[in-house]
C-alpha cells in the first residue's frame, strides 16, 4: 500500500494543474468573488477542495472503505454544488445541505457502527461527523485555517491509513492557500476534510472520549458561535465574524498567523488526548 505521506504530493501537484487548467483550458472550479470589507481578497480566487477527492481515492479503493468513500463524494458533492450556486448568486438552500450532509454522515457512520446491532453508537458517530462537516466550513474563512487544522486533526488520530492520506492531502492544498492564496478551500473542501475528520475522530472517541480533544479547536469554535447566534436570535446557519480566527485577529495576531497560531493548538490538544 502507498504510504498516506504521498497524498500531499499528489494533492500539491492536483492543484497546481487544476490552478492551470481552470486558467488556460477550461473553467471548471466556481470562483469566490471579491466582496469587501467581508471577504479580505480583491479579485476572484478559484474554489479547488474538489479536487483533494480524486487524490486521496487510492486510499480508499478498497470494499472495506466504500462507505467512508460515499459519504466522503456525498459530501464533497454537496460543498460542489453548493460553491457553484454562490459563484452565480444563489446557493444550495440550508435544508437541502443540511439533509445531504446527515445521508453522508449516517452512511459514513455504518462504516464502523452496524446501525442496527448498535444504533446509539452509529447515531452519536453520524452526528459528530455532521458537526464537525459544518465546524470545518464555519473555520473556513481566514487563509489557511481549516486546512490546517483538519491536516492536523487528521494526522494525530488517522493512524497509517486513509484518513492520514485526507491529511495529508490538506496539507499538500496549504501552500496553495496559504499565506498567499491562490485557491480557497470552498465548501466542497471544508465538507470532505470536516467529514473525514468527524468519522476519524468518532471512531476513536466512541471507545475514548478522549478523542474529542483532537479536533478541540473546531468544535469550541462551533459551539461558541452557535451559541451566540442564537443568543443573538440569529440564523445558525448565516455567517459571522464571531470565529475564532476573527477574535484572534480582531485582537492583534496577524492574517498571516492566524492559521499557525490555531494549528499549534490543535496540535497541542490532540497530543493530550
Amino acid at each position: 500500500m502507498l504510504h498516506p505521506a504521498y497524498a500531499a504530493l499528489i494533492a500539491g501537484a492536483g492543484c497546481g494543474l487544476a490552478l492551470w487548467v481552470n486558467g488556460h483550458r477550461w473553467g471548471f472550479l466556481p470562483d469566490d468573488p471579491p466582496s469587501l470589507p467581508r471577504k479580505q481578497h480583491d479579485r476572484p480566487i478559484p474554489l479547488a477542495g474538489v479536487v483533494l477527492l480524486p487524490c486521496v481515492l487510492w486510499w480508499f479503493a478498497s470494499l472495506e472503505h466504500a462507505a467512508t468513500l460515499l459519504a466522503l463524494a456525498i459530501a464533497t458533492a454537496t460543498g460542489f454544488a453548493d460553491d457553484r450556486g454562490k459563484e452565480h448568486g444563489e446557493g444550495l438552500d440550508w435544508r437541502v445541505k443540511g439533509a445531504l450532509l446527515a445521508v453522508a454522515a449516517l452512511i459514513g457512520a455504518s462504516q464502523s457502527c452496524a446501525p442496527l446491532q448498535a444504533p446509539g453508537d452509529w447515531l452519536l458517530l453520524a452526528a459528530l461527523a455532521f458537526v464537525l462537516c459544518n465546524a470545518t466550513n464555519f473555520l473556513d474563512n481566514m487563509d489557511g485555517v481549516a486546512t490546517s487544522l483538519s491536516a492536523v486533526t487528521l494526522l494525530s488520530i488517522g493512524g497509517g491509513g486513509p484518513f492520514a492520506a485526507v491529511g495529508f492531502a490538506a496539507l499538500g492544498l496549504l501552500p496553495w492557500n496559504w499565506p498567499r492564496p491562490r485557491l480557497f478551500l470552498g465548501d466542497a473542501g471544508a465538507y470532505l476534510l470536516g467529514m473525514a475528520a468527524g468519522l476519524a475522530v468518532g471512531a476513536r472517541a466512541l471507545v475514548a472520549p478522549i478523542e474529542l480533544l483532537a479536533a478541540g479547536v473546531q468544535l469550541a469554535d462551533f459551539v461558541q458561535v452557535i451559541s451566540a447566534r442564537l443568543w443573538l436570535r440569529l440564523p445558525p446557519w448565516v455567517g459571522d465574524r464571531r470565529h475564532l480566527s476573527h477574535i484572534a485577529h480582531h485582537r492583534g495576531v496577524p492574517r498571516w498567523l492566524v492559521a499557525p497560531l490555531l494549528a499549534a493548538l490543535a496540535a497541542l490538544l490532540a497530543n493530550r488526548g
